[in-house]
Order: C-alpha cells, then sequence, then structure tokens
C-alpha cells in the first residue's frame, strides 16, 4: 500500500454531507489526476476507499490523526494516509501496519521530524501561508524530503508552487467544490478542473 512519489497533483474529496463519491473519484479520473484522498470525516470514506481498492484504483484517506484511524484506513483497503499535524502514534502505526503516511507541518523542525518518524511525504499545511516563495525557502536547508503543498492552493498556483520545489500539489475545494455535485453537469466541471490542473503541472 504506497504513496506514489511521482505523481504531481493531490485531488483531495472532503465533504460535510452525503455525496456519490464513486461518481465524484471517477470525474477526477477522467480528468487525468490518480493519485486521490477522500477526508475520514467525509460521510461514506471508507465505503468508496474499499470499492476503489476492490475495482484495483489506488485511493488514500486523509485526516487520519490516530493509531485507531490508521487501522480503519488501512483495513478498507487506502494506499495512503494523510494526516494535518505530526502525530507520532498515528505515525508508528502506519509504519507498523507497512502504509505510507503524510503528515502535516509547516515548520523546518516539524517538517524534519516528520521524516525521521517514518513520512513517506509531509503536507506543507496550510501552504497559502507562506506560498510559493515559502516552499522556496525551505528547500534550502531541506531538499529532500518530499512536499506536498496543501490548504486552499487554487489551480492558477499550482505551476508556481511545483517550480519552487513542491514535490506534488494538493487541491480540495478549488477542484472538487465544497458541496456535493448536483449532477452530471457539475462532475463534468470537476473533471475540466482536473485536466487544468494537470496541464498546469505539465
Amino acid at each position: 500500500m504506497a504513496w506514489d512519489g511521482s505523481a504531481r497533483l493531490l485531488a483531495i474529496v472532503r465533504y460535510r454531507e452525503p455525496a456519490d463519491l464513486a461518481a465524484v473519484v471517477a470525474a477526477i479520473r477522467r480528468g487525468g489526476i490518480a493519485q486521490i484522498e477522500v477526508t475520514l470525516d467525509t460521510p461514506g470514506a471508507l465505503d468508496v476507499v474499499e470499492a476503489e481498492r476492490t475495482d484495483g484504483h489506488p485511493i488514500g484517506v486523509g485526516t487520519v490523526v490516530t493509531a485507531s484511524d490508521v487501522k480503519l484506513a488501512a483495513a478498507a483497503g487506502a494506499s495512503f494516509v494523510v494526516g494535518p499535524a505530526v502525530v507520532p502514534e498515528m505515525l508508528a502505526s502506519a509504519v507498523d501496519l507497512g502504509i505510507d503516511a503524510i503528515p502535516g507541518a509547516f515548520t523546518p523542525t516539524e517538517i524534519l521530524r516528520a521524516a525521521d518518524l517514518g513520512a513517506a511525504a509531509v503536507k506543507l499545511f496550510p501552504a497559502p501561508v507562506g506560498g510559493p516563495a515559502y516552499v522556496r525557502a525551505l528547500r534550502g536547508p531541506i531538499a529532500d524530503v518530499p512536499l506536498v503543498t496543501t490548504g486552499g492552493v487554487s489551480i492558477d498556483d499550482v505551476r508556481a508552487y511545483l517550480e519552487a520545489g513542491a514535490t506534488c500539489v494538493g487541491l480540495g475545494g478549488e477542484l472538487v467544490g465544497r458541496r456535493p455535485p448536483a449532477g452530471a453537469d457539475e462532475l463534468s466541471e470537476i473533471s475540466r478542473r482536473a485536466e487544468r490542473a494537470v496541464a498546469a503541472a505539465a
């Protein structure tokens, strides 16, 4: 169960109400983004992860904080887990279960601590606070830790983050919307936004 370190984009699906998550995931994939995270606090998250695993599509689980969260995600077949902060018990559980973990961090100390605890990559969160200039500054002393920028990043900023040294850019509400799509037209719009992001990351 692995994080794809070569992926330049991560689609993040988070809704507060029930949605046809399978249709959303399919729309993202049609747009060309293969690496997808569904947050644990999204209704039905683990169900869609299990269905995607059955169909042979890797998918991760986000907003994972505790060892119990990691175990739930792993049991559902998650390819990786993503968290908002550096939580040693979460990382230790992921290492024990052999599932890649991407914890959230912001400062150099947090980033290096996460890497030391076995993180496959580090989620730089919230990235827009420092923007691409902060990523570029971090890359001076911290050249080797894979950084995934998230936290309200817009599609228009994808290229700037990658050029500054981000390994991967995470897109959430800017990509999939903050409320579930109401029908086929809105699903198609998700695919179109994914295509724009892929073009920006090329």
